[in-house]
């Protein structure tokens, strides 16, 4: 079967060996359970095999299902899923004994979809052990970005609440077929232990910053007065805003992930969450 692309799903190839076996030493699976979201070809999937006790291969293309399929025919320890990553749940997939073990996850994620898959991720942390992602530059430095960047936003804090990150390595374009316009990088998310008190709370968390930064060039105050869930607490926000010294003509991108955490705690018992 001849390998094909789809610009629709945006898929690029990690096809450099010396990378692919980078990225699989990376990942150090030895013994234990990994998740691969976007299989492809499966040459990712074949490094991850040689140490990993099981590898749980996830892709959405029904094509490259098909040759993931005859490649791995004969291999005990991987199970192949053809699903939307989007849309993903371990507890559909893994077993429970396995599950509560944890996970280790690993994927080189598309451009189009890659907010998406890593929210999916997020909602799922307290069955993972450890993330190794690859992701365009762009995108992985809106995942490490400090306060006060460019890149510092919605996608920064709720996910350096749940997880610290780091770049591993960069991955330059030439490494991949067909050839990206840019390069990539390599992200390392180690999960926090329980960083909210419970679902609910979460949800509240990533709802308020949600709100702070709909509107990116006005003040943090004047975002949560166009929300309708917390435009009633603009002036509690204002009093936090003071207690941390910070004026309440801050924008939402000044503001560090420990701070976005007290203001959600502290509004949440507000409004009785």
């Amino acid at each position: 079967m001849i390998l094909r692309p789809k610009k629709s799903l945006g898929q690029v190839f990690l096809h450099d060996k010396n990378l692919l076996q980078k990225t699989a030493r990376l990942m150090e699976p030895g013994g234990q359970v990994v998740v691969e979201i976007g299989a492809g070809d499966g040459r990712l999937t074949q490094l991850l095999l040689e140490t990993a006790s099981l590898v749980h291969a996830v892709e959405i293309d029904r094509g490259l299902f098909s040759m993931l399929q005859e490649r791995f025919e004969a291999t005990p320890n991987v199970t192949l899923h053809c699903l939307d990553a989007r849309r993903l749940s371990f507890e559909k997939i893994i077993d429970d004994g396995r599950l509560e073990a944890g996970v280790r996850v690993v994927g080189n994620l598309p451009y189009c979809s890659f907010v998406q898959i890593v929210m999916t991720l997020m909602r799922q942390l307290t069955h993972i052990k450890d993330m190794r992602l690859m992701a365009q530059t762009e995108l992985a430095r809106r995942i490490v970005a400090k306060p006060s960047t460019h890149e510092y936003g919605r996608l920064s804090v709720i996910v350096q609440a749940r997880a610290a990150v780091k770049e591993l390595m960069s991955v330059p374009a030439s490494a991949f077929w067909p050839r990206p316009k840019v390069d990539s990088s390599l992200l390392e998310i180690l999960p926090r232990p329980n960083p909210f008190r419970s679902k609910i709370h979460a949800e509240f968390f990533d709802d308020f910053v949600t709100a702070a930064f709909q509107y990116r060039r006005k003040t943090l105050l004047n975002s949560l007065a166009r929300s309708a869930k917390f435009s009633s607490q603009r002036e509690a926000v204002r009093s936090q805003l003071k207690h941390f010294s910070l004026s309440s003509s801050c924008r939402a991108q000044e503001i560090s992930v420990s701070i976005y955490l007290y203001f959600a705690e502290q509004l949440a018992m507000r409004c009785g969450e």
